[in-house]
C-alpha cells in the first residue's frame, strides 16, 4: 500500500527544530525548540545570515540533507544525520528536508528535525561507534544506468570527512565538465577507480559508455587488439571486432595501471590523444573516436617516466589533470564513517543486524597503519561480519583478532612486488651497466648480456637508456 503524503509527519510525531536556507546555504530562518541543538541560540537569531556549514562544522554540501534535497529536487524523508553543536556535543537527528521552488527554480530548502540521540550517548567520550545505516541509503538518481559499460559510482559513494578528500571531490566537480585527460595516482586500495567513475558521472558524458580496463590484467600480445580492435585476416582466427576505444565512443575509457602498458602501445595511445584517430590491428582505415581518457597508477607520473614505465612525451597528454589520493593512514578520521558504510553494506548482503563496533575494536582499527588502505579495511569488516552471530548487534574484538594477526604477519614478510616490475628493474640496471662497461658499444654489450643485438637495441629504446 502506498503511504499517504502526510505519513512522514505522523512518523516524526514531533519536531525539535526548523531550518530554512537559500540556494547558497545561507540560513534564512532557524528555530530550535530543543536546547540540545544549540543551547545558546534557541531562537536562532545568532545564526541568521551565516552559512549552514559554518554553524555545523562537521557537515558540508556533500552530506547535508538540506543541500541534498536541493540537489535532487525532491523531498528527503526520515534521513538520519549527525551534527555537532557549538559546545562540541554530537547530536543525531531525523530530518525531513524539502526543496523550495520559486518560478520553476529551486531557491532554497526547509528542514524539520527531530532529536533522536539517546541520552546515554550524549557523552562526548562514547564507548562505541554507533551504526547509522540510513546515512548510506542510495539516493543518487544517476545510478539508473547499471549496465557493464556504465559508471556505477558517483561522488556520493566517496565517503570521507577528510579535508584533502573533500578538496579532491570539489576538484572533480571543477574538471569533470572538460575534455582533458586525467591521471589519478595513489597507493593500492585508496579508491582510484571510484574517482574515475565519479569524474564520468559528473560530466556531460554521463549517459555514454564508461569502460574500465586494467592494463596489467591482459597479456601484452592481446592488449593492443583489445584496445584498438581487429580486422578479419590480421592474424589467424581474427575477425572484424571493435576495440575499447570504439566501444567507449562519446564516453570515457579508464586505463588502470597505465604503467604496465608496453612502450610501443603508448606511442599508439599518444596518436589517439593528439589526433583522435585509431586504426584496428591489420586495418588500413582510420576511425575517428571521441573518448575521454582517464588513467591511474600506484606511482606518480614522473616516477613512472624516471623508471622507464612511461614515455616522457605522453606526460602532457595523459597527465593534463593530476590527482593524488591520500592513503588511509593520513586520513584516520575517515575510519569511523567507512566503518558505518561497510557495516551497512554487509548487513544487507549477509542479512545481519550489526549496529556498532566495540571501543576495543575501534581502538585497534584506529591505531593500525593500513598499508592496504580502504580495501584492506573493508576486507577486515567483511571477515568480521561473516563470523559474527546473526543474533549479535556488535562487532567485538574476537571477531577481528584472527584476521588482524594474519594481516600483520603478511605485512612483516618480504614486500612482494609484481614480477614484471621487478624483472624490468633488474634488466634495466644490467643493460645500463653493460653499456657503461663497453663505453656505449651496443654490439659488445649484447655479447656481454648474451642476447641478440636487435633485442638489446629494442630494450634500450624501451627503457630510454640512450
Amino acid at each position: 500500500m502506498k503511504r499517504g503524503k502526510q505519513d512522514f509527519l505522523k512518523d516524526m510525531e514531533y519536531i525539535d527544530g526548523i531550518t530554512i536556507i537559500d540556494r547558497n546555504g545561507k540560513i534564512l530562518f532557524s528555530i530550535k525548540f530543543n536546547p540540545w541543538f544549540h543551547p545558546e541560540i534557541v531562537d536562532g537569531e545568532e545564526i541568521i545570515g551565516k552559512n549552514l556549514c559554518e554553524v555545523f562544522t562537521n557537515i558540508d554540501e556533500d552530506i547535508s540533507t538540506l543541500f541534498k534535497a536541493m540537489e535532487l529536487g525532491r523531498p528527503i524523508h526520515r534521513k538520519k544525520q549527525s551534527v555537532v553543536n557549538i559546545e562540541g556535543t554530537k547530536i543525531v537527528t531525523m530530518n525531513t528536508s524539502l526543496p523550495i521552488k520559486g518560478e520553476g527554480k529551486i531557491i532554497g530548502a526547509i528542514e524539520l528535525s527531530k532529536d533522536i540521540t539517546k541520552h546515554k550517548d550524549r557523552d562526548t567520550n562514547m564507548n562505541v561507534i554507533q551504526m547509522n545505516s540510513q546515512l548510506f541509503t542510495n539516493t543518487n538518481e544517476m545510478k539508473k544506468y547499471l549496465g557493464p559499460d556504465r559508471a556505477r559510482y558517483s561522488l556520493e559513494d566517496i565517503v570521507s570527512n577528510n579535508t584533502k578528500m573533500r578538496e579532491l571531490k570539489y576538484f572533480v566537480k571543477k574538471i569533470a565538465k572538460g575534455r582533458s585527460s586525467v591521471f589519478i595516482y595513489g597507493e593500492t586500495g585508496t579508491g582510484k577507480e571510484l574517482f574515475a567513475h565519479a569524474i564520468h558521472n559528473e560530466s556531460s558524458r554521463r549517459d555514454k559508455p564508461f569502460i574500465a580496463q586494467n592494463c596489467a590484467a591482459i597479456p601484452e600480445n592481446l592488449l593492443e587488439s583489445i584496445l584498438f580492435g581487429t580486422t578479419k585476416g590480421s592474424f589467424t582466427g581474427s575477425c572484424d571486432h571493435p576495440g575499447l576505444f570504439e566501444l567507449a565512443e562519446g564516453g570515457t575509457l579508464f586505463l588502470d595501471e597505465i604503467n604496465s602498458m608496453p612502450i610501443h602501445l603508448q606511442a599508439k595511445l599518444l596518436r589517439v590523444l593528439q589526433d583522435g584517430y585509431i586504426r584496428r590491428l591489420g586495418d588500413r582505415q582510420e576511425r575517428n573516436v571521441d573518448v575521454r581518457i582517464i588513467t591511474a597508477s600506484n606511482m606518480s607520473f614522473k616516477k613512472c617516466i624516471k623508471e622507464g614505465y612511461l614515455r616522457e612525451d605522453i606526460y602532457y597528454r595523459l597527465a593534463a589533470m593530476s590527482m593524488l589520493i591520500p592513503p588511509l593512514r593520513e586520513r584516520k578520521e575517515d575510519i569511523e564513517i567507512l566503518l558505518n558504510f561497510f557495516i551497512n553494506k554487509y548487513n544487507k548482503l549477509l542479512e545481519k543486524h550489526i549496529k556498532k563496533v566495540s571501543k576495543d575494536v575501534y581502538n585497534v582499527l584506529i591505531n593500525y597503519n593500513w598499508p592496504g588502505n580502504v580495501r584492506e579495511l573493508e576486507h577486515v569488516i567483511e571477515y568480521a561480519m561473516n563470523i559474527v552471530d546473526h543474533t549479535a548487534d556488535e562487532i567485538e574484538i574476537e571477531h577481528i583478532e584472527n584476521m588482524m594477526k594474519v594481516i600483520e604477519e603478511d605485512h612483516t614478510q618480504v614486500n612482494i612486488r609484481p614480477l614484471k616490475e621487478a624483472i624490468s628493474e633488474v634488466e634495466k640496471k644490467l643493460i645500463k651497466e653493460a653499456i657503461k662497461k663497453t663505453k656505449g658499444n651496443v654490439s659488445e654489450a649484447a655479447r656481454l648480456l648474451e642476447i641478440p643485438r636487435q633485442t638489446l637495441q629494442r630494450k634500450i629504446r624501451s627503457y630510454h637508456i640512450i
